[in-house]
């Protein structure tokens, strides 16, 4: 029997979803379609498939940071890791088997490490590299029929592994289009996948997920000379675009990993689309330019991604990467901005004694009330950077499944400010949250910003934080007499605090864990903080 505390978490989570995503969410359930289109479904022609009109993008496929994460020899030898854990892998029977964690076995079906194995082959000439990723996919193919389900035709799978496969073919062309026979066994699966997705779109979690499978879509028109399809899916991507990405460039769910993964989604589409002749301003329609300011804005003078909300390094393609992209494909030069009021986020930068200080400061919403599934105990929070080395950090995501999960979305896992020991945001399961709270930036100048936040539980709490010449001043003030905690996550042992502090895991990446350490500094009312910037 379900208890008034569990009924409580369930109408506050409920209150703030669509109706639609509601009711969509039981119609998946019980087995229903969630077509692109009413009575609309696609009708690819294999004999039209053009990889020409799905452009190669080599600065995203072949980003050194982005496939460091796959060792093509070891795929020779049927070894794969997937964050942080390896698998001997049978290609024919284990796309089923339950190894390692429900994510895990997503991302083995995504095929990113396939352009491990493109590279591998275009350095060395080996024909081993090639005919092991077709292969892979013969595989794949062959025992993971749509009949069988699972995990393989997961929307968010086929929407990304679709994209994967075709950027692999792009790279590649001319080797994989002289295995005829091979090509017409990967077209028709392709052609089946895209059927398939057409019709069971993510309409139920929106955000990211929605946009994938929009995304997938639009490549497959182009790439099946569908034009009917593209016709139909085209001004609803567009919608989403108008709704997702905020009007600074931020992505909505507020994750700078997020924000670099729909990026690059996004810049693979208008490729595809200009090819195929879409508006010439369809640059601007996506807001590309926007959303590298924005990335440029955050990771400048930083050696990895911000971890903000559900965030890891090397997750996404590399910021380096994804810039390039963006210049040398649609000639963007990214500008830099020190306050993005729309997500909240604001930089602070100032040169001291210690060389080059940046300061990235939470200042705003959790994110969407329909979608936060991405979203941490986190306002207020900061990270500090020095001379682009992490110094004061939060603790970035664990894992999404199991127990730790929730530990890592706690506030004290971040660089923030705890009152009267209330959590920021009621996170009661992997991806729900029922009450939350809510925060603004309330003053900026060059090295000095202040912010508001006020918990789901009604405490409010200020947060100012001051760069000097040599140190880093965090002032935290609540008019009423609470108890406040400030949490501080250094990335390394901070000397002069080493004895006071707690041992944490910092996961830079979904499962790596790295040693770092939280001191927390306790008060009544107000607690003023001060870190120097070297000893």
């Amino acid at each position: 029997m379900i208890g008034i505390s569990k009924i409580h978490l369930y109408v506050n989570t409920l209150k703030h979803l669509k109706p639609s995503q509601v009711f969509y969410r039981v119609w998946r359930k019980v087995g229903g379609k969630t077509p692109l289109k009413v009575c609309y479904i696609p009708n690819p022609d294999v004999t039209r498939a053009d990889i020409g009109r799905v452009p190669t993008l080599r600065e995203l496929d072949f980003d050194p940071v982005f496939l460091a994460r796959f060792d093509a020899d070891a795929l020779l030898n049927d070894r794969i890791e997937l964050l942080h854990h390896e698998e001997h892998i049978d290609w024919d029977t284990d796309w089923h088997e339950e190894l390692s964690s429900p994510l895990w076995r997503f991302n083995l079906h995504y095929f990113e490490y396939l352009l491990s194995l493109a590279e591998a082959y275009r350095r060395n000439k080996r024909d081993a590299y090639l005919d092991k990723a077709k292969d892979i996919i013969m595989a794949w193919i062959t025992a993971c029929s749509q009949a069988r389900g699972g995990v393989a035709w997961d929307p968010y799978t086929i929407s990304m592994r679709v994209v994967n496969w075709l950027s692999f073919y792009g790279e590649l062309r001319s080797e994989l289009e002289e295995d005829t026979d091979f090509m017409k066994v990967f077209n028709t699966s392709l052609a089946e996948q895209f059927v398939f997705l057409s019709s069971y779109l993510e309409v139920d979690l929106l955000a990211n997920h929605y946009l994938e499978n929009l995304k997938a879509l639009t490549i497959l028109a182009c790439y099946f000379h569908d034009d009917e399809t593209l016709r139909i899916v085209y001004p609803e991507l567009i919608n989403q675009v108008k709704e997702q990405v905020l009007p600074d460039g931020m992505h909505f769910e507020l994750s700078p990993m997020y924000h670099k993964i729909v990026l690059e989604d996004l810049m693979r589409v208008v490729a595809a689309l200009q090819v195929v002749g879409q508006d010439e301003k369809v640059c601007d329609l996506f807001r590309l330019q926007d959303m590298c300011d924005c990335l440029y804005s955050l990771e400048r003078n930083t050696k990895r991604t911000p971890l903000f909300n559900d965030c890891g390094d090397n997750v996404a393609k590399s910021c380096d990467a994804l810039l390039l992209c963006a210049k040398n494909h649609f000639d963007i030069i990214p500008t830099f901005k020190a306050v993005f009021p729309d997500a909240g986020y604001c930089v602070l930068e100032r040169e001291t004694k210690a060389g080059l200080v940046k300061v990235i400061f939470d200042t705003g919403n959790p994110g969407p009330g329909y979608a936060m599934g991405h979203v941490h105990c986190d306002a207020l929070s900061f990270e500090c950077f020095i001379n682009g080395e992490p110094w004061i950090v939060n603790c970035g995501t664990y894992a999404y499944q199991g127990e730790l999960r929730l530990e890592y979305k706690k506030t004290l896992s971040h660089s923030t400010v705890m009152v009267n020991e209330k959590e920021q945001h009621e996170c009661w399961a992997p991806f729900r949250i029922a009450r939350f709270g809510r925060g603004k930036l309330t003053a900026i100048e060059d090295t000095r910003a202040s912010a508001i936040f006020c918990f789901q539980s009604g405490e409010t709490v200020e947060r100012t934080i001051d760069l000097t010449d040599n140190l880093l001043k965090v002032s935290d003030f609540t008019e009423k007499s609470y108890l406040v905690q400030s949490s501080f996550i250094f990335a390394n042992s901070p000397y002069a605090l080493e004895d006071k502090c707690d041992e944490v895991k910092l996961s830079e990446d979904f499962g790596k864990e790295e040693t770092a350490f939280r001191w927390i500094n306790q008060g009544m009312g107000s607690i003023v903080s001060s870190f120097l910037f070297s000893r």
